[in-house]
């Protein structure tokens, strides 16, 4: 993995290929959660903790965010780390991290979000910054955490008593990130930059990475609101 080569950096400053991959992901990951809400609200009855399709569905959604944050993460500072883009990036991600939190405890106080994936990407873009220049050691690190989980091994971590509706640890979640970063670094950034255009399908899941923050933000509040509005005008007797 060489990283002496940045001219893809330089004439590219986003790469189409990875805003298609979080528009994807954004795009299960509002399927996934309608399908969450319409059971919450009884529309359908679907066993979200033991169907296996249901386990392994929020999983890939998490891991393609985290991925596609240490591959940014590793566009945005690696020939030269920029103090205030870092700072303005953490200080967004904190507070629409509290905000996630704030919201999620005034309205279900007894599952309300501690540390969920947004808090989980502010937590590795504090420590990224670490690993962004060595990817050979990232990757290698992404495995193990992978593999220790699949072993059983569970990293301490914030662990509330109660039940949230999100949570993901950094353990082993930093591996999806670790990935990532590493990732970043094949042919010198090149394999990222190779899309120039996308067209008519593609174009919705591009404004869908381009806008993941925002439509992360606002999704879950728009659905749960409609659907439950839904039930009480129609359903409720």
């Amino acid at each position: 993995m060489n990283v002496t080569d940045t001219t893809a950096l330089k004439s590219s400053p986003r790469s189409l290929l990875v805003d298609l991959i979080r528009g994807l992901a954004v795009f299960l990951m509002i399927i996934f959660h309608f399908s969450y809400d319409l059971n919450a609200l009884g529309f359908v009855i679907i066993n979200l903790q033991n169907n296996p399709f249901w386990y392994f569905f929020p999983r890939v959604i998490v891991f393609l965010f985290l991925f596609c944050t240490g591959i940014s993460l590793t566009f945005a500072h690696l020939k030269k780390f920029i103090p205030s883009k870092y700072l303005k990036r953490i200080l967004l991600l904190s507070g629409c991290s509290l905000l996630v939190s704030l919201t999620s405890y005034i309205l279900f106080p007894e599952k309300w979000i501690y540390f969920g994936t947004l808090h989980c990407i502010t937590f590795l873009s504090l420590v990224g910054p670490i690993f962004i220049h060595y990817p050979r050691i990232s990757l290698c690190t992404g495995i193990i955490f992978f593999l220790c989980d699949f072993m059983g091994f569970e990293g301490a971590w914030i662990k509330l008593g109660h039940p949230s509706m999100d949570y993901i640890s950094p353990f082993p979640w930093m591996g999806a990130f670790l990935i990532g970063i590493a990732t970043a670094h094949v042919q010198s950034s090149r394999f990222w930059f190779l899309i120039k255009e996308v067209h008519q399908v593609g174009k919705i899941f591009l404004f869908l990475g381009k806008h993941s923050l925002l439509i992360y933000l606002i999704h879950q509040p728009i659905m749960f609101g409609l659907l439950w509005g839904i039930r009480y005008l129609f359903f409720t007797t």
